[in-house]
């Protein structure tokens, strides 16, 4: 049991560090860009009002997100019609992962800037 505790610790660390910077895990207002490694292509994130509301802005998606924490990590979910995107940004690395599922399959990859309070 003591290990699994310690485990548990020392995986949490890292994100326990950067919310005490007042970063986008601890649950404040940020934007941050993202740069697509597949065509170069930006999407903008954002939270507003410290809550587990965002807002995405790519070149076909456009609308409010859900945001959901992850370890190091926030996921925007959005739903429009019969699509659902997920992106998720890892702030440890500053990287991304995004799928859309439904009517329009995609998947995409990229790295993104320092968050912007």
């Amino acid at each position: 049991m003591k290990k699994l505790i310690a485990l548990t610790l020392a995986a949490a660390l890292p994100s326990l560090a950067y919310a005490a910077d007042g970063g986008p895990l601890d649950g404040a207002d940020f934007v941050v860009i993202c740069v697509s490694d597949k065509d170069g292509g930006t999407v903008t994130l954002a939270r507003s009002g410290a809550t587990d509301t965002g807002f995405i802005d790519a070149d076909k998606i456009r609308g409010e997100a859900k945001i959901l924490p992850g370890v190091n990590s926030l996921t925007f979910l959005h739903i429009k019609d019969q699509d659902v995107v997920t992106f998720v940004v890892d702030f440890e690395d500053l990287s991304y992962d995004m799928s859309i599922k439904g009517q329009h399959v995609a998947n995409d990859r990229g790295t993104c800037q320092d968050p912007v309070s």
